[in-house]
């Protein structure tokens, strides 16, 4: 091999430097990476018991959100029903509708309440005979505002806003 004379100093130095660059080598290229790594699964462990806690909250409160799902559901199937009403009516007495606007629901004690808003076009005859087919029984709607005007001087056909409010138990 290979026979270095080294004095007792140069040796300690040697060695000394050996270890020095062992360890450096060992630092950068297993202590760091490992301590990175660790910190990224810590970091992914605390965001996933950050997750179980909020899923777990919402559990908790399962019955609660499906209880006011279910109440907005059916109020939005109530309504939808009204409005397929009010359109398929419109259509069969040849009456416009437009721009309906359906405002939220609003509770009152043991009842609530729709209003929807909308534009109607159409000659005299036939707006009546809608206005009295809505507030008939399979809609059941009260009016609560009505304007009806002339589109012109000389013309039949009339233009208004109406808004409609049904009571629901």
């Amino acid at each position: 091999m290979l026979d270095i004379n080294l004095s007792k100093r140069e040796r300690y130095i040697f060695i000394i430097t050996g270890g020095i660059i062992t360890a450096a080598l060992l630092y950068n290229f297993i202590l760091e990476p490992a301590f990175k790594k660790w910190q990224v699964l810590n970091r992914e462990i605390e965001i996933k018991k950050a997750r179980f806690d909020r899923d777990l909250v919402l559990l908790e409160r399962k019955d609660s959100i499906i209880k006011e799902y279910n109440s907005y559901a059916k109020s939005s199937k109530d309504i939808s029903k009204i409005l397929n009403y009010i359109e398929n009516l419109a259509g069969l007495l040849g009456v416009k509708t437009g721009n309906i606007k359906p405002y939220p629901l609003t509770q009152a004690g043991i009842y609530g309440e729709y209003k929807i808003e909308l534009q109607i076009e159409g000659q005299l005859p036939e707006l009546v005979k809608f206005l009295s087919e809505l507030i008939k029984l399979p809609c059941f709607v009260t009016v609560q505002k009505f304007d009806l005007r002339a589109v012109s001087e000389n013309s039949n056909i009339f233009k208004g806003t109406i808004i409609l409010s049904k009571i629901i138990i």
